[in-house]
């Protein structure tokens, strides 16, 4: 073949590379090497499946050696859809296509994870008629959904606890699935997929498919092969993480992201670092398919587009069944210390409740949000702190374990009464983390059936089934839990939720720390009073009179008020937010890439820079941190976040063993 008849494949491989990279189409492959087509090739002496995402007769201003494609693999190309969607990403967030790719590319895309049995499950008990039978006000808000849907805006459900959110997402879903739609149901933790995959398949049968990443590489390249090879005209609900929305999907026809409010949908590392209700939006309008957001307490960022127009806004008040609002105590720990009224982490007034409700039958959720025995260990005679030695971080107590752990890089050291600087048997535990709470309640109320529910006992999926199915079923009266417990788990039993040291929500240095507050105070609430019996919350804090409890309390929106003082200072959602961290394991080398930075960043006329500045935690796994904070305009920022990205490419390329990572939108 001559020269000039010659095709090139610019193809995307799963690296984190700004340059396009060519290969030469042998002649054999010419009909099989289509744009969005995975094909094997050779790059730095190593072999990666790679996308084309495009087909040229030159292969530009290169006049070196062109390698050719080894081979096309036999499975369906990358849509188009999916490349203007890997495309957006990485413009958005700022990191190359190939980052993209490589999330989209997980085991599950390879054909040797296939399973070589399939288990038949067992048919679900839930009555599927029950499901989206909906109530007056179910029904209305439903409507006021599918109005917005006409008008081609997405829809937000701001439903209290409890108002039966799910059941108009399965109405709404079951309608579309019904005449061969597809749809996506996202939600933000893998805990609360488990629970809902029951429901959703007693609605939808074998058109339910799951995926997130607790599954095993089979059970993910099962789901990915469906998705990727059902006809049109066939019907399927994928219920799934953040993740799932790098499934191939060829069509959608509806998106639904639950608990839309919750940061977990925001991926912190590694690249791309996106935000899963964000990205689904963008993902909707590729397939013009419309997006519903639920949530009891809507994000910030929800109601401003509500507010502007973008989306439209429908609220439920009435609780399913007629259920009331929980009651409310707050109790001051100061003033109950002082009254002599403190029994170690509890108040008497909260013991006194917990074990009324128990003798009754009916359950406790004791909530901390800190997982471990103790948060740090420090000798009482010299005051040393066993920190970890590769991050700036005080080691967590784990008794069960004998061991103090860091919870940023896995350290772990035996745990010893003796102070390894002064010799001295002084080494106390301080302050408790939920393996505490329960050690001290069961010592209190020895009686009680106690369990705990956290990163560490759930770590078997087994495990995690067997406490939530014995809570649920009653054999469980008072369960200890991290914030896992607090979304939407629907327990009949449930009466009682009392928050421990609630002041540790809003001790974040974070703007939006009474915001996350009000909303973990509310999911909170609402998993209690299901039943017959009107629940009761108990907030144990030393900051009674703190404005969050107040707003709670009395059941207001007040703290939504919050949005205009986030315009009258410039943050987010009135402005855009990007986190620029410098790391390096070498001190001098991270000032100089800082100092450049900053002076970089100075000649940027739209930005507003803070930094650099030390985080609390400024050093993890042996790389020391500094941060800026970047305020962009909401919109007309792509040349300024190029730039920006300009200067990271730059400055890490001049100064060795120096990373620069920036994270759109922080959460």
């Amino acid at each position: 073949m001559s020269s000039q008849n010659n095709i090139y494949a610019q193809v995307i491989l799963p690296l984190k590379l700004k340059m396009g990279i060519s290969y030469l189409v042998p002649s054999q492959l010419e009909k099989r090497a289509v744009k969005g087509a995975k094909v094997r090739v050779i790059f730095a002496r190593r072999e990666y499946i790679a996308v084309i995402s495009e087909l040229t007769d030159n292969c530009g201003d290169y006049k070196g050696r062109i390698s050719e494609i080894l081979s096309v693999e036999d499975v369906p190309a990358v849509s188009e859809k999916e490349l203007r969607f890997w495309k957006w990403c990485a413009d958005y967030y700022m990191c190359t296509v190939g980052e993209v790719y490589r999330a989209a590319f997980t085991s599950a895309m390879r054909r040797d994870s296939a399973p070589k049995r399939v288990r038949k499950q067992k048919p679900s008990e839930v009555d599927s008629r029950e499901l989206y039978q909906l109530s007056p006000a179910q029904e209305q808000a439903r409507e006021e959904i599918m109005e917005s849907f006409a008008q081609g805006k997405p829809a937000l459900l701001a439903g209290v606890t409890g108002s039966g959110k799910t059941e108009i997402y399965l109405k709404i879903a079951k309608e579309i699935t019904d005449k061969g739609g597809r749809v996506l149901y996202m939600v933000p933790e893998i805990a609360l997929s488990r629970q809902l995959n029951d429901r959703l398949e007693a609605v939808f049968g074998e058109m339910l498919l799951s995926y997130h990443s607790g599954m095993t590489p089979a059970a993910r390249y099962s789901a990915y092969s469906k998705i990727d090879s059902t006809p049109d005209g066939e019907g399927f609900i994928v219920l799934g993480l953040r993740s799932s929305l790098f499934l191939p999907f060829r069509n959608l026809d509806l998106i639904i992201i639950d608990e839309e409010h919750d940061s977990s949908y925001k991926q912190t590392d590694p690249a791309p670092r996106y935000n899963g209700r964000d990205s689904a939006i963008v993902l909707g309008q590729i397939h013009s398919a419309p997006v519903l957001l639920g949530s009891a307490t809507p994000s910030f960022e929800s109601l401003y587009n509500c507010s502007s127009g973008r989306y439209s806004l429908v609220r439920l008040d009435e609780k399913f069944h007629g259920a009331t609002e929980p009651e409310v105590t707050v109790i001051d720990t100061i003033r109950e210390s002082k009254a002599k009224r403190m029994n170690g982490l509890f108040s008497q007034t909260l013991l006194e409740e917990i074990e009324s409700v128990t003798g009754r039958g009916e359950q406790v959720l004791i909530f901390r949000n800190r997982r471990s025995y103790s948060p740090l260990v420090q000798c009482s005679v010299c005051g040393h702190i066993p920190m970890c030695s590769h991050c700036n971080v005080p080691l967590s107590y784990h008794k069960n374990r004998g061991e103090l752990c860091c919870h940023y890089c896995d350290y772990h050291i035996p745990r010893s009464s003796v102070c390894p600087e002064c010799s001295e048997p002084g080494m106390t535990e301080k302050g408790s983390g939920t393996e505490m709470i329960e050690e001290k309640i069961r010592e209190i109320l020895p009686n009680a059936r106690v369990a705990r529910f956290d990163a560490e006992t759930t770590q078997s999926k087994a495990e995690e089934k067997r406490i939530l199915r014995e809570f649920a079923a009653g054999k469980i009266d008072i369960l200890v839990g991290t914030q896992m417990i607090s979304k939407g788990f629907d327990f009949k039993g449930l009466s009682l939720v009392a928050l421990i040291q609630a002041d540790s929500m809003l001790a974040m240095d974070d703007f939006r720390a009474n915001e996350r507050a009000f909303q973990l105070l509310r999911q909170l609430s609402g998993r209690t009073g299901r039943g017959a019996a009107r629940g009761k919350i108990i907030i144990q804090t030393s900051l009674a009179a703190h404005n969050v409890y107040e707003a709670f309390s009395s059941g207001e929106e007040r703290l939504y008020e919050q949005l205009a003082e986030r315009q009258e200072f410039g943050y987010p959602p009135f402005v855009r937010l990007i986190k620029l961290t410098v790391r390096s394991a070498d001190r001098n080398r991270l000032s100089d890439a800082a100092a450049r930075t900053s002076m970089g960043l100075g000649k940027i006329r739209s930005a507003e820079i803070t930094g650099p500045f030390a985080p609390v935690v400024d050093k993890v796994r042996g790389e020391y941190i500094l941060q800026f904070w970047i305020k962009l305009p909401r919109a007309g920022n792509a040349a300024a976040k190029e730039r920006i990205a300009e200067l990271a490419e730059k400055i890490e390329s001049e100064i060795r063993s120096v990373t620069i990572v920036a994270d759109v939108d922080p959460q």
